[in-house]
């Protein structure tokens, strides 16, 4: 039996924990019933697993974190959870973490050493998928696409061999990783990185009125592209359901790596350019890079209580819903005509959880070529999209239609302006050219990795390499 052969916990549909270790962060694949869940503990639990499910016949779906939003990371077969390979070390120059660790753990492991790592804008994403598909967010722009900083990998193949995949040792394959997608090529169980030194940061956030929506969209865009490197910021349209008074808000926040002084003036020029002020400004006082990252992802929550709820004593943070959305990559600011599209496809008296989320892209990233690394898209200035959500169980129940539709209107509003797509935020529904959306010219080279690395296409997914 596998369970003999883990070191790692093995759950069954019949053990107690199962209702809780199936859940992912969407509570909309809590319909699906894995027939186990392995928590594995080290590579070689890893290597039991896919043998396993090889001679076994079953689908094997690779877990880091379960942050997928259209649910790759689960199924009706075994599930392989990476989430208690979570160390992270300073090794001399370089930073080791398990693939399973989450943004928030590995910016607290490592505050001790004065190293950090590029992550994403959300806590519990898991570094894994992160880097796999390329990793995008506030430290972008200063530093680069999380990915470029990959010195090594450790991955479990298909045919039950472990490899080392870096510049030297299978480069092909170390290719592919960096920004090829998660759960394409094997099951990385660890990543050696080149990390960042760790700067002081300031964190900011202002709110601004939705009547001047348009105004600010333009000039953050326009902002933010022209703004040095220090800069890390998004923005995002938020329903009157979070905004004073009952009306939508727009939301300019992030990071900034300068002085303070340097992030004032910044701030005035984003307010010039919008040629109005906002309802509200505020910046934190400058500190060190977990902590301000920390506090602006997780607020006044701990580490512990900052994880999703279920996943231990004191965690209480928050699922995400039934939900629907479309982004994209652009290639440059929108026009003030373009912005008010943008505002009008997101219905802003639609009486909905829904979002318009931008962020800044650029930078480090675009010093890049396209195809030294799987990360194609070298020449995005922002990643923009959509998201709906329903908590309303009898919406549920009634099915997608009315959120297909929405996302699906959206994605006509932001067809003019992408030059591609992301492939850790994909749209719900699969376009028929999704492999040219999320990897250009870099797709036929990935398809050959996949046939040398994984010829039977034993790890697959809705939108794997090559399906």
């Amino acid at each position: 039996m596998l369970r003999d052969d883990l070191t790692g916990e093995l759950v069954l549909p019949s053990d107690p924990g199962y209702r809780l270790a199936k859940q992912v962060q969407n509570t909309e694949y809590d319909a699906i019933s894995p027939r186990a869940i392995a928590y594995c503990t080290s590579p070689d639990d890893v290597l039991a697993c896919v043998r396993h499910a090889r001679e076994a016949g079953i689908p094997a779906h690779v877990r880091g974190a379960g942050h997928s939003f259209n649910g790759w990371s689960t199924g009706t077969g075994l599930v392989i959870d990476l989430s208690r390979m979570n160390h992270a070390a300073a090794d001399g120059p370089t930073v080791s973490i398990g693939a399973g660790i989450q943004s928030l753990d590995a910016l607290d492991a490592l505050k001790r050493h004065d190293r950090q790592i590029i992550t994403g804008t959300f806590p519990t994403v898991g570094q894994g998928g992160f880097l796999s598909g390329g990793g995008l967010g506030w430290q972008t722009r200063k530093f680069g696409v999380a990915s470029d900083r990959i010195v090594s990998a450790r991955v479990v193949l298909a045919d039950g061999r472990a490899v080392v995949a870096s510049a030297d040792e299978h480069p092909d394959l170390f290719w592919a990783l960096r920004g090829g997608g998660g759960g394409n090529f094997g099951i990385v169980t660890a990543f050696e990185l080149r990390p960042v030194d760790a700067p002081h940061l300031t964190a900011f956030e202002t709110l601004w009125s939705f009547d001047d929506a348009a105004d600010v969209l333009t000039a953050w865009q326009s902002w933010a592209a022209g703004e040095s490197d220090d800069l890390g910021t998004s923005l995002v349209v938020l329903p009157g359901m979070f905004g004073p008074g009952g009306r939508p808000v727009v939301k300019v926040w992030g990071v900034h790596h300068g002085a303070a002084e340097e992030l004032e003036r910044a701030l005035d020029a984003l307010t010039d350019l919008a040629g109005v002020k906002p309802a509200h400004r505020e910046t934190t006082a400058t500190g060190p890079y977990a902590d301000v990252m920390h506090e602006a992802l997780c607020g006044s929550k701990t580490v512990q209580q900052c994880h999703r709820t279920g996943t231990g004593p004191e965690a209480v943070g928050h699922r995400h819903p039934y939900t629907r959305q479309a982004y994209r990559l652009t290639g440059r600011p929108v026009t003030r005509t373009e912005a008010e599209s943008l505002l009008r496809a997101w219905e802003p008296d639609l009486d909905a959880e829904h979002y318009l989320l931008c962020i800044a892209l650029g930078g480090a990233a675009n010093r890049v070529g396209r195809t030294e690394t799987a990360y194609v898209h070298r020449d995005a200035r922002f990643l923009t999209g959509y998201q709906i959500a329903t908590r309303d169980p009898e919406a549920v129940a009634r099915g997608p239609v009315e959120l297909d539709a929405w996302a699906d209107r959206c994605a006509e509003a932001l067809a003019p302006l992408a030059t591609g797509s992301y492939i850790n935020f994909p749209d719900s529904r699969t376009p028929p050219d999704w492999e040219a959306d999320h990897y250009g010219e870099n797709a036929a080279r990935l398809r050959a990795v996949k046939r040398a690395y994984d010829p039977d296409g034993f790890f697959r997914h809705g939108r794997s390499i090559g399906s």
